[in-house]
């Protein structure tokens, strides 16, 4: 069971790093060096918008769905006759949330039929997501792993053979409708997968199970709508307040695309580190602390190597990526996520251990100043700095947010960075900073990208930032907690 496990973990790892990358770098990257900023901008406010209230679409039913079929396997036809009517009531709401939005900040009118397929893709996302819950609780890892990247493949397959062959037809709404088809297909795999395990009729109005599933679910549902509001609603007032706001989101997408990409990685760590946490909270404090330690130098290590590269050589990524769609406001903006993301690799250790503990009313707390800051910065730099200024709110959230969550669970739960971590995160952080004055245009472009990338390998080594024997170590404990 635990070597099943770990190996459809790794596959759904490889895959997602093999497709994703692609997909973002090469197919979204792509249409906006065609379409141009402003109008990728327009569509990019758009996806933000039908994004922050995403969380409408779940309520956590996905996360309880995972649990309760792992225990409960034989329940799964009740089950799943019990969640579909509620998904769609959940979705029906999310739709009027959405199109309210829309209407009370001015969405064109002619932005509708985007918005609208938007808005169909993200139901298909989370009913993915609902199949492939049901897949995990039934150990069905594999099959998981390949309807995770499905979707993204076969945009690559649809928009990038346009992209190739006939880029003249390359619009907004052919890059949805590629979208929404590679979603349709990957729904429509999902369904003949678990129709399979599934028997009889598949729905059932229970509106006690509709409000015990809503109560226990709310805590969790407000955090991720809080967190989404102030990671993504900045799209959103960078296009109402800015002069040519379309044209500024689209500035912003161009270094927000490599941020979500790093996000995604992160993510996949607490997704790992979140039932180990769990456990070790009960049973194992010692070794609690010795993960921390571990991981937060990996993770945040990680993050400076992304900055360091990002600061000194944003301007070269930038344009091997968008071509002449780049200028001056793209790179500083870029080097400013690059600085929020920095943060940001805090709160996949400490934001995941809060969770795990069940400290749901801190966690909201944090998400809400985070909304209250995001917000009021915005609102005070986008008339002055534009697309620069939303970066600048984004560093400035994501690092009020982050020392509020150190310093809960140190509080909370008495789990700090020891000295000696804190001592080799600084000492690998100046190195690479010191290398940097001293090599500087030293190289042409591609070859410092290469210099820099064996810079930080060799000082990740030095400082025990990669420590193989401790993620071994790691690695064993995960193990002995499944």
């Amino acid at each position: 069971m635990q070597k099943r496990f770990f190996s459809s973990l790794a596959l759904s790892l490889f895959l997602n790093l093999l497709i994703k990358p692609v997909s973002v770098l090469f197919i979204d990257a792509g249409v906006q060096r065609v379409l141009g900023n402003e109008e990728y901008g327009n569509y990019f406010v758009l996806l933000s918008l039908t994004l922050v209230f995403n969380i409408f679409l779940d309520l956590g039913i996905n996360n309880y769905t995972t649990r309760f079929i792992a225990q409960n396997s034989a329940l799964i036809n009740e089950h799943v006759r019990k969640t579909i009517p509620l998904r769609i009531l959940l979705f029906l709401s999310y739709v009027v949330l959405v199109l309210i939005t829309a209407f009370l900040i001015g969405i064109e009118f002619s932005s509708g039929g985007i918005l609208l397929i938007l808005i169909l893709n993200q139901f298909l996302i989370q009913s993915i997501a609902l199949v492939r819950s049901l897949l995990s609780g039934l150990q069905l890892f594999k099959t998981d792993a390949v309807l995770s990247v499905m979707d993204r493949a076969l945009l690559i397959l649809f928009m990038g053979g346009i992209l190739i062959f006939d880029r003249q037809s390359v619009t907004i709404m052919s890059f949805v409708l590629c979208q929404f088809l590679g979603y349709f297909i990957s729904f429509l795999f999902s369904l003949y997968y678990i129709r399979r395990q599934i028997h009889g009729h598949l729905f059932q109005l229970d509106f006690e199970y509709i409000r015990d599933v809503l109560r226990k679910s709310f805590p969790f549902a407000l955090l991720v709508l809080l967190m989404l509001v102030y990671n993504r609603f900045d799209v959103v007032l960078l296009k109402k307040i800015a002069v040519n706001g379309a044209f500024q989101a689209g500035i912003y997408a161009q270094g927000f695309r490599l941020l979500d990409a790093f996000y995604m990685l992160g993510m996949i760590f607490a997704g790992l580190l979140y039932p180990l946490f769990s456990k070790m909270l009960i049973e194992n404090k010692n070794d609690l602390h010795s993960v921390v330690h571990i991981t937060a130098k990996l993770l945040i290590g990680g993050a400076f190597g992304v900055l360091i590269i990002a600061f000194f050589n944003g301007d070269f990524l930038l344009s091997l990526i968008y071509g002449d769609k780049v200028n001056q406001a793209s790179i500083q903006a870029f080097i400013w996520l690059m600085g929020a993301f920095t943060a940001m690799s805090f709160n996949f250790i400490f934001g995941t251990l809060l969770t795990a503990a069940g400290e749901m009313r801190i966690m909201n707390a944090v998400a809400l100043t985070g909304v209250i800051i995001s917000v009021s910065a915005n609102v005070l730099l986008i008339p002055y700095f534009g697309a620069v200024g939303s970066a600048m709110a984004a560093l400035l959230t994501q690092t009020i947010v982050s020392t509020l969550l150190v310093l809960y669970v140190k509080i909370k739960l008495g789990v700090f960075l020891n000295k000696k971590s804190i001592t080799y995160l600084f000492g690998y952080l100046l190195t690479l900073i010191l290398f940097k004055c001293l090599t500087r245009g030293q190289f042409s472009a591609a070859t410092t990208i290469l210099v820099d990338l064996i810079a930080i390998l060799i000082a990740a080594l030095v400082f025990s930032i990669i420590d193989l024997k401790s993620l071994k170590k790691i690695w064993a404990l995960n193990d002995s907690h499944q």
